[in-house]
């Protein structure tokens, strides 16, 4: 089997920097965690299931923009900041694992498909006599 085809993502740096206020919260306030790439479709997908079915006990709007993810995070809640990165690592992982999982069945399909179209070229095959 091939090797998966999307980079493992890996959570690289909190942006402190570039904070921005939110509109709808005046309490809340934006940042961004920077990736360690620009994450596939699948992978993006696969980050938001896990982030929204698996329990936290804070779960503040995050969604992926390009490189980063981007956090909505009541500055009140500062304390439980270093558990909330832990849970989007875990969260990352197991979009890596689970977007590995879905090129890996892809590609063993395409292989099948290869396969069976060869298949077919040989059994038209005819042999010289």
């Amino acid at each position: 089997m091939t090797e998966m085809q999307s980079p493992e993502i890996s959570l690289r740096a909190v942006d402190s920097d570039d904070l921005e206020d939110v509109e709808d919260n005046p309490e809340a306030v934006l940042f961004r965690i920077r990736l360690s790439a620009t994450p596939s479709d699948i992978w993006t997908q696969e980050f938001e299931l896990a982030y929204r079915v698996t329990p936290y006990q804070i779960k503040p709007p995050v969604r992926v923009a390009g490189d980063a993810l981007e956090v909505i995070f009541l500055p009140r809640y500062a304390g439980e900041l270093p558990g909330f990165v832990r849970f989007l690592a875990l969260m990352a992982r197991r979009a890596n694992a689970e977007t590995r999982r879905t090129e890996e069945i892809h590609l063993s399909k395409t292989h099948e498909q290869h396969k069976a179209e060869f298949r077919q070229t040989l059994r038209q095959l005819e042999l010289p006599q």
